[in-house]
């Protein structure tokens, strides 16, 4: 049985990620839990999302959606 999330008024993909799952790059194993939702830029108070449990950790900080081997190492990590 899948656990589910209630949204809050305003929230996103990556900040539902980072409250659910601890860091923003689980956004898009949480996107391809709730394929009937991926319309939704920002959600309502109450959207409901399927939560399961995270089957492989992802590798690295950087969220799958940014291709880091086009960046520079100021852009990877500019605190560095």
């Amino acid at each position: 049985m899948a656990a589910t999330y209630k949204a809050k008024q305003g929230q996103t993909w990556d900040e539902i990620a980072l409250e659910v799952y601890g860091n923003e790059v689980y956004a898009d194993f949480l996107m391809q839990n709730n394929y009937e939702l991926l319309d939704a830029l920002i959600f309502s108070a109450g959207d409901t999302l399927n939560t399961p449990e995270l089957i492989l950790p992802v590798e690295g900080d950087t969220p799958p959606w940014i291709d880091t081997e086009e960046l520079t190492e100021d852009e990877i990590d500019p605190y560095d």
